[in-house]
């Protein structure tokens, strides 16, 4: 089965997860992703831990697929190399602070001329101009800095999100813009040049929050496990000890009395306190204590099958490992297992399953320049050169 982008070359000097990401992704649907790291210590990812066979987590989840080449950027002859695979790339991902490419004599204009179809990404914190764009930016300063810490947590305490939400967003619509450029390339045979900013990108996740200040003038605030704007929701502890995750506090009359069916409380559903969805916000703390009363009389399964049977949206509060071992990732084949030169490592597939494309999970993540040789010798460099590039420290 044929991928979407065989044949399109991506040069990715991406670090961290924000780009990289994005270009697993790519890889995933076909493209020759090629990765420039630091001789010696390579991205910064590779150290966060070293639990998979000796490669760290965060490397083994986003850099599968990739072809790893070990180059100085900061040197004549490694920009040479740099050149050469700009010369016929399709895409160039980068995601340094604004300026440091151009410290290194990297001129993004004259790469965009000498290849006028190439598409080059550049991904920052703040953007490439304009306020705070100078900073460095890891993922908990934009969740700060946009304010989505301050929606989450408990009353009494915020958290940030546990997942990297912002390099996420960011690699998200990295990849759409690249796929949104190669499209108009295909009818206008011009590249694109993309600015992409970390928060910008999450700022348009934060849902109906905007608004709520904008026309409520309220701030939402930190709810735990509850929603900030209907009620009943949230998980809630059953007989046995465990939870089911309950989503019922959509405004229409229709859902609330599926609930109260479920629940076995009609006599809640034309009570003036809880009628509707607003006087039950108001009134969330009686109703919560009959909800809470009410599901600890009984075990999960009860409850899942319960709320499944009257048509109220419930599921399991699952552990990390049960979500790992949920029946919808055996049965998708979401996770595969994949050769690297540490032995077999597992990988998540590409989630969209598509009729006529086919995803590739073919190499694993690779180790520091495991590639760099290959990649010279696909270049033209031959056998004394590539030598000499090694010898003057230009690559490892």
């Amino acid at each position: 089965m044929p991928t979407a982008l065989e044949g399109l070359r991506v040069v990715d000097v991406t670090q961290g997860v924000a780009g990289p990401f994005c270009t697993r992704l790519l890889s995933q649907m076909g493209a020759d992703v090629i990765k420039i790291e630091r001789p010696g210590s390579g991205d910064a990812i590779r150290a966060w831990d070293d639990i998979v066979n000796g490669m760290g987590s965060g490397h083994a989840w986003v850099n599968p697929g990739k072809r790893s080449i070990a180059l100085d950027l900061r040197s004549a002859d490694g920009i040479d190399v740099l050149e050469r695979l700009l010369a016929d790339a399709d895409v160039f991902i980068e995601n340094f602070v604004p300026g440091t490419l151009e410290s290194f004599g990297i001129d993004i204009d004259a790469v965009r001329r000498r290849n006028p179809r190439i598409i080059v990404c550049r991904i920052s914190g703040f953007g490439q101009d304009g306020p705070y764009a100078d900073r460095s930016a890891l993922d908990l300063i934009i969740q700060g800095e946009t304010g989505l810490i301050s929606t989450n947590g408990t009353p009494e305490q915020p958290a940030k999100l546990s997942v990297s939400l912002c390099d996420i967003a960011g690699s998200m619509y990295a990849s759409v813009s690249i796929l949104e450029s190669l499209y108009h390339r295909e009818r206008t045979g011009e590249g694109q040049l993309i600015d992409l900013a970390l928060f910008d990108a999450v700022m348009t996740w934060s849902g109906y929050f905007p608004y709520m200040w904008w026309y409520g003038h309220e701030l939402p605030g930190r709810v735990g496990l509850n929603h900030h704007t209907m009620f009943p929701y949230g998980a809630y502890e059953c007989g046995d000890g465990r939870s089911v995750i309950v989503a019922a506090g959509a405004g229409s009359r229709a859902q609330w009395e599926k609930f109260c069916t479920a629940l076995e409380h009609l006599e809640l559903v034309d009570d003036p306190d809880y009628a509707t969805n607003r006087s039950r916000m108001r009134n969330r703390e009686p109703l919560d204590r009959i909800v809470r009363t009410t599901i600890k009389a009984q075990p999960q399964d009860y409850w899942l099958r319960r709320f499944h049977e009257v048509g109220i949206p419930a599921g399991a509060m699952n552990t990390f490992a049960e979500g790992l071992d949920h029946p919808r990732v055996h049965h998708r084949g979401l996770v595969r297992e994949v050769k690297s030169a540490v032995g077999p490592v597992k990988v998540f597939d590409y989630p969209p399953q598509i009729s006529g494309l086919a995803a590739v999970n073919e190499l694993g993540p690779p180790l520091l320049g495991e590639h760099t040789d290959q990649i010279l010798a696909d270049l033209g460099f031959d056998a004394d050169r590539r030598r000499n590039l090694r010898d003057n420290g230009t690559v490892a």
